[in-house]
C-alpha cells in the first residue's frame, strides 16, 4: 500500500477520490468543492489517498496540530472504495498510520444502532479508546445543524485539556474551510 498526498483538485486521483468521499459520508459531513480546494493550501492538512499498485483503495484526510510540544493528528475522513470494503483495507491503513501517529483522534457516530456499534468495535479492535466527552461537530454546509459524535483516541484516554485543544482546533481551524465559517 502506498500513501499519496493530494495537493490540488488537479491531481491525478482527485475526481475518483471525490466519488468515494461523496458516497461514503452524509452531505452535512462533506465540504463543498470550493472549500476542499481552499483547504489544500494548509500545510497541516493532508488529503492522502491509498493505492495498491494502480488501484485507488481509499482516502484518509487528516490534520496535524501541536499541543504543548506534542504532535496530535485528527482524522477528519477515512473511507474505502465501495468495491473494496470488507477486505481489511481500513484496518491495514489505520494500523500503518497509527504507528507513525500515536496521538490520533477521530470521531464516530454515537453507538446506538447496529452500524454505529459495529464501527465502534472496528476502531476499538485497532486500539482506539472511546472517550466520554460531550462533543458536537459543527456542520460543513449551510442549512444543517451540528451533530453529536463520540471522540476516540488511539491507545489512551485524552486529558480534558487535550480534548479542549482538539475541540478548539476543530472549530477555529478545520471548520474555517466550510460553508459555515
Amino acid at each position: 500500500m502506498k500513501f499519496i498526498r493530494l495537493k490540488s483538485k488537479n491531481d491525478k486521483y482527485f475526481d475518483e477520490t471525490m466519488k468515494i468521499y461523496k458516497c461514503s459520508f452524509p452531505i452535512f459531513e462533506q465540504r463543498v468543492l470550493k472549500d476542499q480546494d481552499e483547504v489544500f493550501e494548509r500545510n497541516n492538512y493532508h488529503a492522502d489517498i491509498i493505492c495498491e499498485e494502480d488501484t485507488l483503495v481509499g482516502l484518509l484526510f487528516y490534520w496535524k496540530y501541536d499541543f504543548k510540544g506534542s504532535e496530535f493528528v485528527y482524522i477528519e475522513h477515512l473511507a474505502i472504495s465501495p468495491e473494496l470494503r470488507g477486505k481489511n483495507y481500513g484496518s491495514k491503513i489505520l494500523t500503518e498510520f497509527c504507528k507513525d501517529n500515536p496521538n490520533t483522534i477521530l470521531e464516530i457516530d454515537e453507538p446506538i444502532d447496529e452500524v454505529s456499534i459495529k464501527r465502534l468495535k472496528f476502531y476499538s479492535n485497532l486500539g482506539f479508546k472511546l472517550q466520554q466527552f460531550n462533543h458536537i461537530h459543527p456542520p460543513y454546509r449551510k442549512g444543517f445543524d451540528g451533530h453529536s459524535l463520540k471522540i476516540m483516541s488511539f491507545d489512551r484516554d485524552l486529558l480534558d485539556e487535550e480534548y479542549n485543544k482538539f475541540n478548539e482546533f476543530l472549530k477555529y481551524t478545520v471548520m474555517k474551510y466550510s460553508e459555515v465559517k
